[in-house]
């Protein structure tokens, strides 16, 4: 432990006869700033050891009476955990960092062998971290609460933005030519079409061809298509009416989880797109926890309560868009009852539990193919930067507070899963996760 004494706060630029509030600013200037020069030498305020000086001490540098210094502390106490130990000692330490993150390497779906926790420079004011045990894998374990279950219906519409710049929606029935590589879905699976192709607007994101063409697919290479086969628009693509003008033509999608919610998954609702058309689907949104185990205790030694053997960090958001006729698919009853059914089986879950090892037991849906793909680093959009926002602050989610900035850096993995020898995915899953998190000790009050 590193002493202060009055001659080093004085070199220190401690305020003579200075009051509460003074006392309070040099001392959140000196904590800022991390490092400090002494005779002695350099003192890391957020190093290894803690740094201590005594209520006495403080009084003489000053100048001042004890309460005049007990006041200055007052305000920095859940800032910079400036504690009281015994009433004598002061302890004075820096914001401590840790860092939790989880690595790129996740792609089967687990996020337990994903995690990593690591302390970030600075000095944790809790008495008894061990930083070594939290390299300990058996240490730390991969949790998933649940936050929304609801049914979601997908609503698609079809925006033409002419050259000339004017905007509408393509009516149902009209005929148009689509451009060579516009981007289309094909029994489930994207492609491109190799040639100019006139085609007629059905209802939502369909339209049905008037001529054969071909689709380049991803995985599947080249299929040919007969005239009058349907097929899903994706995105952006270029067209030419029967006028002669062109125009970009833009596919939307709308999630609706209720009359007034709506499931806002940014660039990545395209991949919504993948489920049959007017399948029952079923949003199943947890949170994605670590978990430290008789590492961290959230009191420090002599102040509040009993201490706790776990203490939890949100790391992101996972959502998951089931297909609802899963358990009708399995035999288990009446599509009608379906989404109720798999709905019923989703509340059993437990913060532990495997969703995907849960369905291969109760349905016999396993993951026999995925297409799973990795964003850069990003910051998330309005609806997206919210659900993290409340992640962050939820008590009942993280052991400490998480500093979210205005700015939330955040990456996401994006995957559809199938059946063997099936085209249509049975879940589309989006697993958002925070490129790192800072959490800052907060001492409750009381």
């Amino acid at each position: 432990m590193q002493r202060l004494r009055a001659s080093d706060l004085q070199a220190l630029g401690a305020p003579p006869k200075g009051g509460a509030q003074q006392i309070e600013n040099w001392l959140r200037n000196m904590l800022q700033g991390g490092t400090i020069r002494l005779k002695s030498g350099l003192m890391e305020l957020r190093g290894s050891q803690p740094v201590a000086t005594t209520l006495g001490d403080l009084k003489a540098a000053c100048g001042v009476a004890m309460e005049t210094v007990k006041q200055g502390l007052r305000a920095l106490e859940l800032e910079h955990w400036v504690l009281l130990v015994d009433g004598v000692h002061t302890r004075l330490l820096g914001p401590p960092r840790f860092r939790v993150s989880v690595t790129k390497e996740n792609l089967s779906g687990s996020v337990g062998r994903a995690i990593m926790i690591a302390p970030m420079e600075g000095l944790n004011p809790l008495e008894s971290i061990d930083y070594d045990q939290l390299r300990r894998a058996e240490e730390v374990a991969g949790r998933k609460r649940v936050l929304v279950m609801k049914r979601v219906t997908l609503h698609w519409t079809k925006r033409l933005r002419l050259a000339s710049g004017e905007v509408t929606t393509l009516p149902e029935g009209l005929t148009f030519t689509l451009a060579a590589g516009s981007q289309v879905s094909s029994a489930g699976r994207s492609g491109r079409i190799t040639e100019d192709l006139e085609v007629r607007s059905l209802d939502g994101r369909e339209v049905r061809l008037l001529q054969p063409g071909r689709v380049i697919r991803e995985k599947d290479g080249e299929l040919t298509l007969r005239s009058r086969a349907r097929l899903q628009l994706e995105r952006s693509n270029l067209v030419r009416l029967g006028d002669g003008r062109t125009g970009l033509l833009e596919v939307h999608s709308r999630a609706a989880l209720d009359p007034v919610t709506e499931l806002d998954w940014d660039e990545d609702s395209h991949w919504l797109g993948r489920f049959t058309d007017g399948v029952p689907l079923v949003l199943l949104r947890r949170v994605v926890l670590a978990e430290l185990h008789g590492v961290v205790e959230q009191d420090c030694v002599g102040v509040g309560g009993q201490p706790s053997p776990v203490w939890r960090v949100g790391l992101g958001v996972h959502d998951c868009i089931l297909d609802g006729s899963i358990p009708f698919r399995a035999g288990q009853c009446p599509l009608r009852r379906s989404p109720e059914v798999l709905m019923e089986f989703l509340q059993g879950l437990e913060d532990g539990s495997s969703l995907r090892e849960e369905l291969a037991v109760r349905f016999g849906f396993a993951v026999d193919e995925a297409d799973v793909r990795l964003s850069p680093a990003m910051f998330a959009g309005p609806g997206l930067r919210e659900l993290l926002r409340q992640v962050a602050t939820d008590p009942a989610l993280n052991s400490e507070l998480l500093a979210i900035g205005n700015r939330v850096a955040c990456w996401t993995q994006v995957g559809a899963y199938y059946r063997k020898w099936e085209a249509w995915p049975w879940e589309v899953t989006r697993e958002t996760y925070f490129t790192f998190v800072d959490m800052r000790y907060r001492q409750q009050p009381g």
